[in-house]
């Protein structure tokens, strides 16, 4: 007749607490047999490993569900998922990296990070002396709001140039929308949730170009790898403080 243990003696041999045995039980993950005559819980030594599984996989964050999928998986579903966890884990690794170089710069209080949101943006284009670039905004706000489109944000993005500048003028508007009639704008773009090193602007917009250089300064001083065009984004119709963004990293996997 095969060892069975009761839970005390299953709890010691595995290190695994007694409140998280019945908790894997509850979520039929490790099931033991039950003593015909009191109830209790007996396992076997073929489930000592099982267990120490589970608990391995839950303590590097791995969602319940998903271990139960790979306890019932064959394993060549199993190296799929372990290499769907690696490359997760490695996303966080550098998410993590990236946090401690910020903290390690020493930034002052006119840098910071920033999640952006993923967002549906239609740009033109438009060439303009720099810091000029409002009567644009207002031209593709009011085509938009002819169609009925509410707008998110207002976005820049430079082209070429310094004095005089080419650049794309864009508009966040949210995936609903059909836009299919609208000739006015050339472009429609999906822009990717990332993690953003940023500055906050408010003053002269003919002076812009200094937060640009600080921005660009502390980004190559401190190693970071562009994931993306540096942008300038706008709240709403206010167009007298901008928001001067860099992506450094994609997030939600992409």
């Amino acid at each position: 007749m095969r060892d069975l243990m009761n839970i005390q003696v299953f709890s010691e041999k595995t290190g695994i607490p007694k409140s998280t045995l019945r908790f894997y039980e509850e979520k039929a993950l490790l099931v033991p047999i039950r003593n015909k005559e009191n109830g209790y819980r007996l396992y076997t030594d073929a489930q000592v490993e099982l267990a120490k599984l589970i608990a391995s996989l839950r303590l590097i964050n791995v969602p319940l569900k998903e271990v139960q999928q790979y306890v019932a998986s064959a394993e060549s579903e199993r190296q799929n998922m372990r290499r769907k966890w690696m490359e997760t884990i490695r996303r966080q690794l550098d998410l993590l990296n990236l946090q401690l170089k910020f903290l390690d710069s020493n930034p002052n209080e006119e840098i910071f990070l920033m999640e952006k949101e993923t967002e549906r943006i239609l740009w033109f284009s438009a060439e303009e002396r720099q810091g000029r670039f409002a009567k644009f905004f207002k031209l593709g706000r009011e085509e938009l709001e002819k169609h009925g489109v509410k707008i998110s944000h207002s976005y820049l993005k430079h082209v070429s140039g310094r004095q005089n500048v080419r650049a794309m003028i864009g508009f966040g508007i949210a995936n609903h929308h059909d836009v299919s009639e609208i000739s006015f704008f050339e472009v429609e773009e999906q822009l990717s949730k990332s993690l953003c090193v940023a500055t906050y602007f408010r003053g002269n917009f003919t002076a812009i170009e200094d937060a640009y250089q600080s921005l660009i300064k502390y980004i190559v001083l401190n190693n970071y790898a562009p994931a993306g065009p540096i942008m300038e984004m706008y709240q709403g119709e206010q167009l007298d403080a901008v928001t001067i963004f860099m992506p450094v990293m994609k997030l939600g996997g992409e």
